[in-house]
């Protein structure tokens, strides 16, 4: 309980810095249109001068941090290959038993996100920066609110195997994009290019595990969800998004590796 806990009190530490960089980013003296720090009331607000010279303080912030988050990433393949964090399939994020569902629940969060952040589809200058908290918060909104898709992947035979996985995965996908966005905001997080190919490489993981790596994989994914772009963002506008999701992902899943 103690370990658990002290793993969230660091998740939501990482994801609070995570904010205060984006902020710095945003405050550079260079961006588009000029720093966009919040407004402040006009007899708070600092002079001109100030404010420059602000943006000037952000910039150099941000250039410093930008450059050890390059050296960190060139560390990543071989971070990743000591501590085998690669994509698994849906049978373990969601496994029964309580050792086996924690288990399942951190290399979700684990997994998901560092796919998530080593995607060329994810750009550097996103709105909102990802949070990693929001990873378990999917994970357990899937539990929740799609206990039956589980099941059914669980219990599945061959002939239904890839109608239960590409459900699980449109659960996934409508639940990752639902933890990302902040509440009132509506689509201002991270959007559906760098969410979808993850949920979708972790479908694939889960019908025919490989040797892929994880850049393969989403490459492949990425690819397949830029050509049925427009049906799914339609699917995800509808009624019934996991329904419609599903039918789209079990056709990409039936042809991709």
């Amino acid at each position: 309980m103690l370990r658990s806990l002290s793993e969230d009190v660091v998740v939501n530490i990482k994801d609070r810095l995570r904010d205060v960089r984006h902020l710095v980013r945003a405050s550079r003296h260079d961006n588009p249109g000029g720093p966009r720090r919040p407004q402040v009331a006009e007899p708070f607000a600092p002079p001109a001068e100030i404010e420059r010279l602000l943006g000037r303080a952000a910039s150099v912030v941000d250039d410093t941090l930008t450059v050890a988050e390059t050296v960190s990433r060139s560390l990543l393949p071989i971070i990743r290959a000591s501590n085998g964090a690669r994509l698994h399939g849906f049978d373990t994020y969601f496994a029964t038993g309580r050792t086996a569902a924690v288990e399942g629940e951190r290399l979700f969060r684990r997994d998901l996100y560092a796919a998530l952040k080593a995607s060329p589809r994810l750009s550097a200058d996103d709105r909102t920066p990802l949070h990693e908290a929001g990873f378990s918060q999917a994970h357990l909104a899937i539990r929740r609110n799609h206990g039956e898709l589980l099941a059914a992947m669980r219990t599945a035979g061959p002939n239904s195997r890839l109608d239960a996985v590409a459900a699980v995965a449109a659960a996934t996908l409508v639940e990752l994009l639902a933890s990302q966005q902040p509440s009132g905001d509506g689509m201002t997080g991270p959007d559906l290019v760098p969410l979808a190919p993850v949920a979708l490489a972790a479908g694939i993981a889960t019908l025919s595990p490989s040797g892929m790596s994880d850049v393969d994989l989403l490459e492949a994914a990425g690819l397949a969800i830029e050509a049925r772009r427009d049906r799914i963002m339609r699917a995800l506008d509808g009624a019934t998004p996991v329904e419609d999701l599903g039918a789209i992902f079990r056709v990409l899943l039936a042809h991709l590796p």
